[in-house]
Parts: structure tokens; C-alpha cells; sequence
């Protein structure tokens, strides 16, 4: 069931981070009154497992929460859902350590493997350069990838077909930021790139990168849909609360006459109405797909099913996402955006802010139409990539 009471704490912040959104829009990161608001309600640990110190919430309560927040501003909402799946991560790592990391405010990091780790006794001494950083600016641990390095060398393929890859996790304060994030969309992410010196990381603190099915070291069943998977959630929940933002500012200057000179007002046109309705609906019904998709991969790792179906569970999971984001929410931002006219064009403009946040949120790589051909591969005899 959904904590109502994280969902409603949520949904509480929206009068602050709409007077605040274009503060956030200009200096391109989180105001300190937001994240101080989100940090008093508790939602930057919602994604951390609760025997390190999380609330470790339930598929719907991240998508509510998640959504709520976007709803209210789209790069907020995207800064603070990267915050929670980075605290998803600490699932990975070591519970002593994740605990420390756990203690503190929250984290950032980009988990492609853009770094190197070279293996030492008793860790590993990593190096490198991350882009991408979302909710950085307030993030006091940071993370990364990197290829496993074994005598100077890449180490070997597994015998699963994995590349060998790492996590790891330091102090935000052994990163250099390179605060150098300015877009056309989701400008108030802070999504900076970053430099990790050359230091060891103790092996607690890392774990093995896994693209899907990854067994938690804590927490329960959802962290074992994987890094990628878990990450969705909130980010599918990120682009229905922008979707719906821009039906709602789009519904707003219809009733507040918008017509063109010689047309019927828009609020009765039947075509705006039956788009409109088409759209709010496709939005309603993909809430309930993402919910019911990832719930279902959650119970049948919760009942032991075999690892091969887990596995493809999560990989169906991750092509309901790539639909939602970037075909029912996308579709719905851009009919709202072009509806709006000349009022959308203008500055400000929430309904402007919403096109040019999607726009950017949803060329992420995670949403990827690879996912469709991965899908499709089992019902075809044909064998998935392992990653």
C-alpha cells in the first residue's frame, strides 16, 4: 500500500516550489529553501533501504511522490527523483558503509562506466570524468562507474557476457564540480559534470554493476530489480507529473478564452476536446501500467522465481518505461505546448517550461528504443544481451 503520508508531505511542497521554480530555472539548481523543505519531510531517504536508515518506500509511494513533485516544478522534480534512486544504490554497497552514506543529506552520481578502478588490496584506486549529476549542487556523496583494471588492463569479460564493471561511492567534498550545467530544459536540475581524483575506495564502499537483475546486500525485494530498473520508477512518475502539469496549464487557458481570430473559442472546439481527452486518459492508464509492471517484477522476485524470469520481467519493465516517457507523456506535453500558441511562447511560461523540460528529460539514454528490440527477443527465440 502507499504511504499516503510521504505522498501528502509531497504534495504540500508544491506552493513552495512553484514560487520558487524560476529562482530554480535561473541559477540552475535546487534553492536552498526547497531542498531544506524536502530534507525536513524526509523524501530524499524514500528510496533507501530501511535497515540502513531509509524509508524504503513501495512502487506507488515513489511514483506518487515523484510525481507530485514534478507536477509542481519539472526540473525540481527531476533533481529530486535522481537524489532518491542515488539512495537506492546504497542497497548495493556494504551495510556498514551504506549506513554512513545513509546518514547524510543525500547523493548524486553518474553510473556509466566513464572511469577507471584499478584493483588493490582491499578496494580499488579510482579515477575519472562524469557528466549529468542531477541534484549535485546539495549532495554531500557522490558516485560513479568504472571499468574494472586488473595489472594496468582491462579485466576480462565474465563468463556471463558482463562487462567488469564497478559502483562506487566518496564524500562529495573528494569530487571537483565542474558547475557547467545550462540548457534548454530542466535547467534547475544541477545536473553538473564532474571530475573523482585519483584516490582508493575501499571495497565496501563499491559494488558490482549489474544493468538488471542485481541482488541487494540490503533492503527488500524492489532493490533487486537492479539500478536501472528501480531508477524508472521515478523517472516514469517524473514525466507523468509533468504531463499532467501541462494538461492542467493548457486546460487553464483554454477556460480563460483562448480562441484565434475567426475559430471557435478552443475550451469548444471538439477536436481540442477530444485530444484532450485522449491524452489525459492515455496518462491515467499509463500510471496504472507503470505501477502494475513494476509491481509484478517485485512479487515474482519476492516469490523466488526462477532468475531468468526476474530477468525478464525487468527487461519488459524497462520498454513499458521507454513507452510511457517518451510516447504518452511526450506526446501529451507537446499537443498542450502546441495548443497554447502564442501564450506558450512567452516568458514565463509554466506550460513553456514543461515542453522544453520534456523535451530534455526524455532524451535520456535510459530511454532508449533498444529496450522495444530487447523485449521483443524472448517471443522470438532470439537470446536478450546480457546487459
Amino acid at each position: 500500500m502507499p504511504d499516503s503520508a510521504l505522498i501528502q508531505a509531497a504534495l504540500a511542497l508544491r506552493g513552495l516550489i512553484e514560487s520558487e521554480a524560476e529562482a530554480i530555472e535561473k541559477t540552475c539548481t535546487m534553492s536552498k529553501s526547497v531542498v531544506d523543505a524536502i530534507e525536513r519531510a524526509g523524501l530524499f531517504r524514500m528510496s533507501t533501504p530501511r535497515e540502513i536508515g531509509g524509508l524504503e518506500a513501495d512502487v506507488d509511494t515513489i511514483m506518487g511522490v515523484c510525481e507530485e513533485i514534478s507536477f509542481a516544478d519539472g526540473a525540481t522534480g527531476w533533481g529530486f527523483t535522481q537524489n532518491a534512486i542515488t539512495g537506492s544504490y546504497l542497497a548495493y554497497i556494504d551495510p556498514d558503509y551504506a549506513r554512513k552514506f545513509a546518514a547524510l543529506r543525500t547523493g548524486a552520481g553518474h553510473f556509466a562506466p566513464l572511469g577507471v578502478a584499478h584493483e588493490e588490496e582491499g578496494g580499488y584506486r579510482v579515477s575519472g570524468s562524469w557528466q549529468f549529476a542531477s541534484g549535485s549542487a546539495h549532495a554531500e556523496f557522490i558516485g560513479g562507474g568504472a571499468i574494472l583494471m586488473r595489472d594496468g588492463v582491462p579485466a576480462p569479460m565474465g563468463a556471463d557476457g558482463k562487462l567488469p564493471l564497478i559502483g562506487f561511492f566518496v564524500p562529495a567534498e573528494k569530487a571537483v564540480m565542474k558547475g557547467n550545467w545550462d540548457t534548454m530544459g530542466l535547467r534547475g536540475t544541477g545536473s553538473f559534470d564532474y571530475d573523482v581524483p585519483e584516490q582508493f575506495v575501499e571495497a565496501g564502499a563499491t559494488w558490482n554493476i549489474s544493468m538488471g537483475y542485481a541482488p541487494p546486500e540490503s533492503g527488500g525485494a524492489i532493490f533487486a530489480i537492479g539500478p536501472q530498473a528501480y531508477g524508472s520508477i521515478g523517472s516514469c512518475a517524473w514525466a507523468l507529473g509533468v504531463a499532467s502539469r501541462a494538461l492542467y496549464e493548457i486546460a487553464e487557458i483554454a477556460k480563460a478564452g483562448r480562441t484565434r481570430l475567426g475559430s471557435a473559442a478552443l475550451r469548444d472546439q471538439e477536436e481540442f476536446q477530444r485530444d484532450f481527452g485522449f491524452h489525459q486518459t492515455a496518462i491515467n492508464a499509463a500510471r496504472i501500467q507503470i505501477s502494475t509492471v513494476y509491481k509484478q517484477a517485485v512479487e515474482l522476485i519476492e516469490c523466488r522465481a526462477e532468475e531468468a524470469v526476474c530477468a525478464e520481467a525487468v527487461r519488459q519493465s524497462k520498454a513499458h518505461a521507454n513507452y510511457v516517457v517518451k510516447h504518452v507523456a511526450k506526446s501529451a506535453v507537446t499537443f498542450a505546448w502546441e495548443a497554447s500558441g502564442s501564450i506558450g511562447m512567452r516568458n514565463p511560461s509554466r506550460l513553456q517550461r514543461c515542453f522544453r523540460d520534456m523535451y530534455i528529460g526524455a532524451g535520456h539514454q535510459v530511454f532508449d528504443d533498444r529496450s522495444y528490440r530487447e523485449a521483443a527477443k524472448a517471443a522470438l527465440g532470439l537470446e536478450p544481451a546480457p546487459f
